[in-house]
């Protein structure tokens, strides 16, 4: 954002608002007409559920009462009776028949008080052992019992029974076999439920009663229907419309039991979500269309509203980036609008006279009239302030200066002392002592060409030691070619004398040459931590990744000696440790030392980054 032109942050911030409010004042329209049409696909799923449950409901109701206004006919009795004779047997089968056809029912059958059939309208066999067996049939009652899953069909088996009873005692049951074709076409009606929409019966186990119009040829307890509308319908659960059906299909829902005693039946009524939501599919396209109309408007409102303001704003900035370029404009400014530009654009050119008439008494200043008269903008004339006072304050500018350079140059005397003390130090501690041992040597030489080569390795180890303390005392490398070239020769030293490998690694994101400063403090710490890891550590190998970013310098060294207990080494001595993390403190860095026994060491530095201007 900090290199996009005003133009384009004003054509972009309005064009990414308008497109934004009218994609989202769509989605909100889509969604909230998506919901109200859910709802009212719902509504109108409840209303057809609830007509196919009445209907179901009254007309289970209407054949309980044909049932039992026929039981009050002693047809049944004297079928029972066993006087009858086989003549007057055939009269009743053929009036039983009779009353099947008039009902529609599939077929009758008279039982004994055990439960033994003794006459039926037709031959199939059906599971009356079962039945009484599990007591479905009640001796008391009317019952419409389920006997799908008592046979191995698989199809939709629905009974009625009806006690028979004479002077107050059971004398046997009718037992009547539902014509299940009538409620199978009082659920296929789907006015209302377009090409998907179906009702279905479930029963108790989860298994469907009715045929489905998806699996035509397929037997009705063949069809698994665990779905959350059934088990919502069996269990009294919070309505869940929006579901999969047995299909696995997306789709709306609406489920309830049936009313009837002793029917532990759901009725299900569905639609499939696809074709329910086809005119909010629709209604989307249509969406699309006008957002993408309204959005090319927006862009043509949004650009010619933006190169209104932008063109007033481009013209000052012309002129303010020349005045940056030290350049005074020599034509008035033109001021067009009355607005807040046009009291920008009348401020800049107040600005563009301050800036003539403060240039021409620094010219004075600078030439030495230290007389010269100013008439300042305003008592807030800070930079017309600042130039008087500057003017009062050049007489002592020379002398704070002589004084500071004298200060510098104590510093640095003092610092060339320091170091000489220094390499006089190691002269002594190195040097010297090899040269004793040369001394030693020369007194014993008796004409042994091998205690001569052993003098010629001790005077080459002399001169080694000196060229290592030259490099220690200030490296060449370091005032040549920087910090990189210097810490590189270091490392290359030390694997001359050391079985130290070192892995060094230098990555430059800028080109640039360093402060001074940090680059001798930088190449002090390495080589203090390198010195300890080769006196202390015990360590075989080392890692030195040295990262110079543009506002900071980054450095690591991790080692994988003996490492050390913090808190030990610098309630201790630790001077080496207090040297590297005082030297990264002058400079405003920050040094860290990490270390567990067994595990090495890891020591950070951050230190900001001092650019050197000339």
């Amino acid at each position: 954002m900090k290199n996009i032109k005003i133009f384009t942050k004003i054509f972009l911030s309005h064009t990414v608002i308008g497109f934004f409010s009218a994609i989202l004042f769509s989605f909100i329209f889509y969604f909230i007409l998506r919901d109200s049409l859910i709802q009212r696909t719902i509504d109108q799923l409840s209303s057809i559920n609830i007509l196919k449950r009445n209907q179901l409901d009254n007309y289970f109701l209407g054949t309980r009462k044909n049932l039992e206004f026929l039981l009050a006919h002693d047809l049944f009795l004297q079928h029972l009776d066993p006087s009858s004779s086989g003549q007057r047997r055939v009269l009743i089968l053929n009036e039983i028949n009779a009353i099947r056809n008039l009902y529609e029912f599939e077929s009758i059958i008279i039982t004994d008080s055990s439960g033994w059939p003794v006459l039926s309208t037709s031959p199939e066999n059906l599971p009356l052992n079962a039945i009484f067996k599990k007591g479905l049939a009640d001796a008391n009652r009317f019952c419409i019992i389920d006997a799908s899953t008592l046979l191995s069909s698989h199809e939709t088996i629905l009974l009625y029974s009806i006690p028979i009873t004479s002077g107050g005692m059971k004398s046997g049951h009718i037992i009547v076999k539902e014509k299940f074709q009538k409620i199978q076409r009082l659920l296929q009606e789907t006015t209302g439920m377009g090409t998907t929409g179906e009702s279905y019966l479930v029963g108790d186990d989860f298994r469907m009663r009715s045929s489905s119009r998806f699996f035509p040829g397929k037997a009705p307890l063949d069809i698994i229907v665990k779905t959350p509308a059934v088990v919502g319908a069996f269990t009294d659960r919070p309505d869940d419309h929006v579901i999969s059906d047995y299909r696995s299909e997306k789709v709306l829902s609406y489920y309830r039991r049936l009313g009837t005693p002793m029917m532990r039946w759901a009725l299900i009524s569905e639609i499939d979500f696809n074709e329910a939501m086809r005119p909010i599919i629709q209604l989307r396209n249509y969406l699309i269309v006008i957002t993408f109309v309204i959005v090319v408007i927006i862009v043509l409102i949004t650009l010619y509203i933006s190169n209104a303001i932008a063109k007033p704003i481009l013209y000052l900035r012309n002129i303010i980036i020349t005045l940056s370029k030290g350049k005074i404009p020599e034509q008035k400014l033109q001021i067009i609008n009355r607005d807040e530009i046009g009291q920008i654009a009348e401020a800049i050119d107040q600005l563009v006279r301050g800036i003539k008439q403060t240039t021409e008494f620094a010219y004075e200043i600078g030439s030495g009239n230290f007389n010269a008269s100013f008439a300042s903008l305003g008592p807030h004339d800070t930079l017309g302030i600042a130039l008087i006072h500057m003017r009062d304050q050049l007489k002592g500018l020379n002398e704070r200066e002589i004084r500071l350079v004298r200060e510098k140059a104590a510093a640095v005397l003092e610092g060339q002392e320091n170091e000489r003390k220094r390499i006089i130090q190691e002269l002594h501690d190195g040097v010297g002592q090899l040269l004793t041992a040369i001394r030693l040597r020369v007194e014993m030489l008796d004409s042994d060409e091998t205690l001569r080569k052993e003098i010629m390795t001790l005077i080459n180890d002399t001169i080694a030691e000196v060229k290592r303390i030259s490099y220690n005392v200030m490296p060449n490398a370091i005032v040549d070619f920087g910090l990189e070239a210097a810490l590189k020769g270091l490392c290359e030293n030390i694997k001359k004398y050391t079985p130290l490998i070192i892995d060094f690694k230098y990555v430059k994101e800028v080109d640039r040459k360093l402060n001074f400063d940090i680059t001798i403090a930088a190449f002090r710490i390495v080589q203090e931590g390198l010195n300890n890891i080769i006196k202390h550590a015990k360590a075989t190998h080392v890692g030195l990744h040295i990262l110079e970013k543009e506002e900071e310098i980054y450095m690591i060294i991790k080692d994988n000696g003996q490492g050390f207990e913090e808190r030990q080494i610098f309630s201790k001595n630790g001077m080496g440790l207090r040297s590297m993390k005082e030297r990264a403190k002058l400079l405003n860095g920050n040094l860290e030392i990490h270390s567990t026994p067994g595990k090495g060491t890891i020591v950070e530095m951050h230190v900001p980054i001092i650019e050197v201007n000339g």
